[in-house]
């Protein structure tokens, strides 16, 4: 960022400097035409296309700046992430209706068989804390394509396994490497685009990649109900990580750029195709490894404490993780009640149409994508007009309120249908509510994440990824046994309790952050 901006009023200079805009207790000055108090040309500053709204990080005039790159690189960028992360959760999910043939080859339980799926879930959550240190050690786009590599390696694995012994150490690597893109994404957007875009592209990554547990089981049981096989839906995983390598080989570029170096320091970036793909492969970050460029390893492993250590990412990662994780359970149950028969209590739902239910969440997500896109928005845009430029990243925290109550009716809804065993068309919208409000939530708690601790991107990004699988992995273990022992108006009712309840630790966090950011300090550079 340029170090400072000359502005002159009334024949007095006046430098805005880089402070001025980012500040130390997380205020960012976004507009400068609402700051009527210093009024003057603030031509030494970048803005966007508007013409109002200040460019954060300032763009250096280096061609190799990822902020300086076309839009559409970027995005081809964001797409390769997105569906990096999409890899993960889909391998994962693919496993559920793969059950019933497994255990029909293998001749073991349902129950053992889930296992192995329950071992790939929380894989995916520890992956951002095994990968994120070398993320930030070796580059960001090598990584993601060496895991990617690895993962496609172990999805073979899976589809070729003769036991359920060789098929369940497999899944667990697999989900280890399969599921980079859900910790490294914030990384990437922060790296590539601007601070007044970071909603949006993260609606687009989050909205992509949440829709992977679900596109498991849907696209899962159309499969197994057509050709009474579980291998095809597992060629399917591997031919979507087949896809995503090809992707990131045609369209993958290192964004990570050290921004506390002058241009002078940074390392030459060559253009064209051969030196790009010199990138991908992480030749080039090897060839210009240094510590004044890269962190060392080490210091990549101390600062995901460190960044634990800040208050409000605790906060922030309880909250999320106790509304995320009934959206798991609804997966769960109406998964097994669905296909349970008639005659013992459940809805007979043939495989294939149970493929057709698993539409609900996909279009509540969808849903809940398009509102937030723009709404997310629209209340960043209110407070900074209210507040004379400034914004804050508690102004983000408007949106969850929202989501929480679509969430709570949902639940109960949902809870309700399945207790006196109405029509399937209330958990469908029950169901839809669910998922439209967890949508909401998810972006608007990443985004705040992000924006409480821009410099420390991916350690946010894997935290708030640990809490949401760590949840929802856990929620398996219980959510059955507790709707059957209670009765399902009991567990989803009491989950509806627990959102509303949760929503005092969300007050908490949107009334108190500011100060608890600014007592506990920022996160160290690397």
């Amino acid at each position: 960022m340029n170090d400072k901006a000359r502005t002159k009023d009334a024949g007095e200079v006046h430098y805005l400097h880089e402070e001025e805009i980012e500040r130390d207790n997380g205020e960012v000055l976004l507009v400068l035409d609402t700051v009527t108090d210093k009024p003057g040309d603030y031509s030494g500053l970048k803005f966007a296309s508007d013409g109002r709204t200040i460019l954060v990080p300032q763009p250096t005039n280096d061609p190799g700046d990822p902020l300086n790159w076309s839009s559409f690189k970027k995005h081809m960028i964001l797409l390769c992430v997105a569906f990096g992360a999409f890899a993960g959760d889909f391998g994962s999910g693919a496993g559920i209706p793969a059950v019933a043939g497994q255990s029909l080859e293998w001749h073991l339980s349902a129950v053992s068989i889930t296992r192995a799926n329950n071992l790939s879930v929380i894989m995916c959550g520890a992956s951002g804390v095994v990968w994120m240190p070398l993320f930030n050690y070796w580059g960001r786009i090598p990584v993601l394509f060496w895991s990617s590599i690895m993962g496609l390696l172990f999805t073979l694995g899976c589809v070729l396994s003769p036991q359920f012994d060789t098929y369940y150490t497999l899944r667990a690597f697999q989900g280890l490497t399969q599921s980079i893109g859900q910790t490294i994404g914030l990384a990437f957007i922060k790296d590539m685009f601007f601070f007044h875009e970071h909603a949006r592209k993260v609606g687009i990554w989050y909205s992509i990649f949440i829709t992977s547990p679900v596109f498991g089981p849907f696209l899962g049981n159309f499969m197994y109900g057509g050709l009474h096989k579980w291998q095809p839906i597992f060629w399917l995983v591997f031919a979507w990580s087949a896809f995503l390598i090809c992707m990131i080989l045609v369209f993958g570029d290192e964004p990570y750029y050290n921004r506390h170096l002058s241009a002078e320091q940074q390392p030459n970036r060559p253009k064209g195709q051969s030196s790009r793909l010199l990138r991908v492969l992480g030749i080039w970050q090897i060839r210009h490894h240094s510590p004044t460029f890269q962190p060392r390893l080490l210091r990549g492993y101390g600062r995901l404490l460190e960044v634990f250590l800040k208050p409000v990412i605790p906060m922030a990662m309880l909250f999320y993780a106790v509304t995320f994780m009934w959206s798991v359970g609804i997966n769960l149950t109406s998964a097994i009640l669905l296909e349970t028969p008639r005659a013992a209590g459940g809805y007979g739902f043939h495989p294939t149409s149970l493929g057709y239910i698993y539409f609900t969440p996909l279009v509540g997500i969808i849903i809940g994508e398009l509102f937030g896109h723009w709404f997310n928005d629209f209340m960043a845009a209110r407070y900074i007009r209210h507040h004379h430029g400034i914004f804050v990243p508690e102004a983000r925290l408007w949106t969850p309120y929202i989501g929480a109550a679509l969430m709570i009716p949902g639940l109960v809804l949902v809870g309700q249908t399945l207790h006196l065993h109405l029509h399937w068309v209330g958990l469908v919208f029950g169901w839809g509510m669910v998922q439209v409000g967890i949508m909401l939530i998810s972006v608007a708690i990443v985004t705040y994440v992000l924006d409480c601790y821009p410099g420390a991107s991916g350690e946010v990004s894997a935290l708030i990824n640990l809490g949401r699988v760590a949840a929802g992995f856990s929620v398996g273990y219980f959510q059955q046994a507790w709707g059957l022992a209670q009765g399902y108006n009991v567990s989803f009712g009491l989950q509806a309790v627990v959102i509303a309840g949760s929503l005092c630790l969300l007050f908490c966090i949107q009334h108190f952050g500011a100060r608890i950011r600014l007592w506990s300090g920022p996160v160290r550079p690397l």
